[in-house]
């Protein structure tokens, strides 16, 4: 549900999740059959895309489409009500062939840039939904089959009653600061040039503030003296919510552990301006749609 400004992609859904009608599946069955109704394919944690004049967009299909793309036992997942109350629903098909020439089925990573915040908004929970379920499919307590719930929103076990929820892994992501200038960090794997944010899992029992200071410490040798938190982002690939932090840090003596970062690089306030638009000569960062783009921005454009 649209909420005040955050800058992050994947936020800031036009939808209303309207969970209390994801028990009732006659209103469920019912909307389907609606003609305004909306379902996404996805395929392989793919969303069905189609593009028009060179214009890229979500193929949304009506709700009756259901049963030409894909048997009764497709998971589907109800995602909620625009302002106009009509319903948005998601469906996860086993073969794209039926779809096939009417448009195709792409990455959402590779999707971002080119999709609008909204669109991701919607589609980001379908696919961290569909790869949870792909999964999840048997019960952790007493490894019996489970079943698809809650309009695609919980599995439960038909043995022991156990209720089976979707995984959300919450990480802090930073940027370590000294001064006028930030810390950031790149991987082997990473295309040449590219440097990023901090980052890591937050574990159990462990403050936000206290993971932010103990990765930052663990991959840079950096104490961390104050934390002041940005911003989040819903992050589906697979189903991560990413904390941001800007963090000042006591020195610039950085110690890089080498089996986490390949290197790390500190850069001027200028260069980090140089960096958000682009025109850095031998680095660039995150696309604008990744949320260390935005602490970077935020950062850069604080002097």
């Amino acid at each position: 549900m649209l909420l005040p400004h955050n800058p992050n992609a994947f936020t800031r859904s036009p939808l209303d999740r309207a969970g209390h009608h994801r028990g009732d599946r006659a209103w469920l069955e019912a909307t389907l059959d609606l003609p305004e109704t909306r379902l996404i394919p996805f395929f392989q944690h793919r969303p069905f895309v189609i593009e028009d004049h060179g214009v890229l967009g979500p193929g949304w299909l009506h709700g009756l489409s259901r049963g030409r793309i894909a048997p009764p036992d497709a998971p589907l997942l109800f995602l909620g009500l625009d302002a106009q109350k009509v319903a948005h629903f998601a469906i996860d098909i086993p073969d794209a062939a039926p779809l096939g020439e009417v448009g195709r089925f792409e990455d959402l990573r590779a999707l971002g840039p080119r999709l609008s915040r909204e669109d991701l908004s919607i589609l980001g929970p379908a696919k961290s939904i569909f790869e949870w379920h792909a999964k999840n499919g048997y019960c952790a307590n007493c490894a019996t089959p489970t079943l698809i719930v809650e309009a695609g929103w919980r599995r439960d076990c038909p043995t022991c009653k156990t209720e089976h929820y979707p995984r959300l892994d919450p990480v802090c992501i930073m940027v370590p600061t000294f001064g006028e200038k930030v810390l950031l960090g790149r991987q082997k794997a990473w295309p040449r040039g590219m440097h990023s944010a901090l980052a890591g899992f937050i574990e159990p029992g462990e403050a936000i503030e206290e993971a932010v200071a103990r990765e930052t410490l663990e991959e840079a040798g950096l104490i961390v003296r104050e934390v002041r938190m940005h911003s989040t982002q819903p992050w589906p690939f697979p189903h991560s919510l990413m904390i941001g932090v800007l963090c000042e840090v006591e020195n610039d003596q950085e110690k890089i552990d080498t089996t986490e970062l390949e290197s790390g690089r500190w850069f001027t306030r200028e260069e980090a301006q140089l960096l958000i638009a682009g025109k850095h000569p031998d680095a660039w960062a995150p696309p604008p749609f990744a949320i260390a783009h935005q602490l970077l921005k935020t950062w850069a454009e604080e002097g």
